[in-house]
């Protein structure tokens, strides 16, 4: 995968875990995302959402303040913010089925487990993109539904 596919594209990471969120940095960063912005939770999130443009939000299912669940919701029924329908790729280490469905039905583009390979990574945030790009865009309970894959 070439390592320039992200370039231009301004992202935030939602994630409690420091160290996790440098990884995913780093990943991005390889895949040639330089516009990182980086939240450990849903507070800050909140203040960089509201704040400026962001591209995709790759958001952890758990935060010390909250779930990436409730963010997604509240963030789809908030019509204000200029990032309402901002797409999102849930990352997390929970595969069950249960959290996948919840995240689609909050209004997730897609769906992701961690650890994750930086071909995959990249992989899914261009299908997500190219989903909305493609007028495949979603809101919480209603449009169409971009595909989930395990992985």
């Amino acid at each position: 995968m070439p390592n320039q596919i992200l370039s231009g594209l301004r992202i935030l990471i939602v994630e409690d875990v420091a160290a996790t969120r440098r990884l995913i940095a780093r990943l991005l960063g390889s895949l040639g995302c330089q516009d990182l912005i980086e939240a450990d939770g849903v507070e800050t999130a909140w203040q960089h959402l509201n704040g400026q443009r962001i591209d995709l939000m790759l958001l952890d299912h758990e935060l010390l303040d909250g779930t990436g669940i409730k963010l997604i919701q509240d963030l789809r029924a908030n019509s204000d913010s200029p990032n309402h329908s901002v797409p999102t790729i849930m990352l997390t280490g929970h595969s069950e089925a249960a959290v996948v469905e919840q995240s689609i039905s909050a209004g997730a583009d897609g769906f992701l487990v961690k650890p994750v390979m930086p071909d995959k990574l990249g992989r899914r945030i261009l299908e997500v993109l190219a989903s909305r790009k493609n007028g495949v865009a979603r809101s919480a309970g209603r449009g169409p539904r971009t595909e989930v894959r395990w992985t």
